[in-house]
């Protein structure tokens, strides 16, 4: 049995190495944003460590591209500065708990697919909004039939004689 200084030693000792891991963590996801340029250069993009952008630069190139390739280009090269930083946060957990760690395991799961992945997510269905929506939207239901109203024959009887009482 351990004597109370020997606890409370192993205590501290296990204190001290998750601050060191907590440490560890916190400076690793301080570097962990991302950043991506498209190939020609013209779109880059920098993201945070979970994902959320933080800086879309374009070229005067860019602006001679036609609105669905720049938009287009611009998802691709956020996709891919998301990925690097999802990686980056991976990274700095499999150092810290390696990876054979729960935490390790959840973050892998949702790293976004690599370029390679996207081509088979391609054949997926895309949903679209907007115009886009609307050209492709199913024509509205047909209007409701309406049914007459019952008729008011008139006969209501809000006397308190009921037929169920004994005369």
């Amino acid at each position: 049995m351990k004597t109370p200084d020997e606890w409370m030693r192993d205590f501290e000792t296990k204190i001290a190495d998750a601050q060191a891991k907590a440490a560890a963590v916190q400076e690793g996801l301080a570097g962990a944003g991302g950043s991506a340029s498209s190939n020609d250069g013209f779109v880059t993009v920098t993201v945070a460590p979970n994902g959320a952008l933080t800086d879309v630069r374009l070229t005067d190139g860019a602006m001679r591209k036609s609105a669905a390739q720049l938009s287009a280009e611009i998802v691709e090269v956020a996709r891919k500065a998301q990925r690097g930083a999802a990686v980056k946060v991976a990274e700095t957990f499999s150092a810290v708990n390696g990876t054979d760690s729960e935490t390790y395991r959840v973050i892998t799961e949702y790293l976004p697919p690599a370029e390679d992945e996207q081509d088979q997510d391609e054949q997926r269905p895309r949903y679209t909004f907007n115009e886009e929506y609307e050209a492709t939207a199913p024509p509205p239901p047909p209007p409701l039939v309406r049914r007459p109203a019952p008729r008011d024959d008139g006969d209501d009887d809000f006397s308190d004689n009921s037929i169920f009482k004994n005369r």
